[in-house]
């Protein structure tokens, strides 16, 4: 078994190269919750395809997040005439990468939580050294926004803010508050002049009121 942690992007390639040797894979997931709606014996029945099991889990489970990923892979050895199998555990949660990043709210029932601790479940893992991610919607935004705010900077060329609504270009700076943004300008410019200074106490502002 190997614990991908903080060692993620280290052995990451392990991974890449055990699941394009393998022949088939399992995948396994330690969940806050398992059902939002109906108990999963009421859900599923005897008769239900994998597909259908699947689906009707997973429409009752979206609110609730993933804890743990394991991932085990298979190969067919042809001398041993049996199966190399690698085990992989990865601990995940999104927690936010910046301030424009998504702060995903989540669920959980008192079962599985009770359920995973009396099975020695490493909470702290999880919240202290979980693997950030996002979903491919989430990706695409956060790419946006960055790209929007590079190309603002980019093509600011007077003195001016981006507002953390702005969609489209950066703001210009009130009259009213240019003598203050000028001011705070040069204490920064001084300041970077002279390498022996190690510290720069600037007035309080806010990012709407000056």
């Amino acid at each position: 078994l190997l614990p991908l942690t903080a060692d993620f992007k280290d052995n990451l390639s392990k991974v890449y190269e055990a699941i394009e040797e393998a022949d088939f894979l399992a995948i396994d997931g330690e969940f806050s919750g398992i059902s939002d709606g109906p108990s999963v014996s009421a859900l599923t029945n005897g008769f239900d395809t994998p597909e259908e099991r699947y689906q009707k889990l997973k429409k009752h489970s979206m609110d609730f997040l993933l804890f743990q990923f394991g991932l085990c892979t298979f190969k067919y050895d042809h001398t041993e005439e049996k199966y190399i199998m690698k085990s992989f555990n990865f601990y995940i949660f999104p927690k936010p990468f910046n301030r424009s990043s998504p702060d995903v709210k989540f669920v959980c029932q008192s079962s599985s939580i009770d359920f995973l601790a009396n099975q020695g479940f490493d909470f702290n893992k999880v919240f202290r050294n979980g693997i950030p991610y996002l979903n491919q919607e989430e990706e695409r935004q956060l790419r946006e926004q960055y790209d929007e705010k590079r190309s603002q900077a980019n093509g600011a060329g007077s003195l001016s803010y981006i507002s953390p609504n702005a969609t489209k270009c950066p703001v210009a700076i009130p009259e009213d508050q240019k003598k203050f943004i000028d001011k705070i300008v040069e204490q920064i410019e001084e300041f970077l002049k002279n390498e022996e200074n190690e510290s720069l106490d600037l007035e309080p502002c806010t990012g709407l009121v000056f």
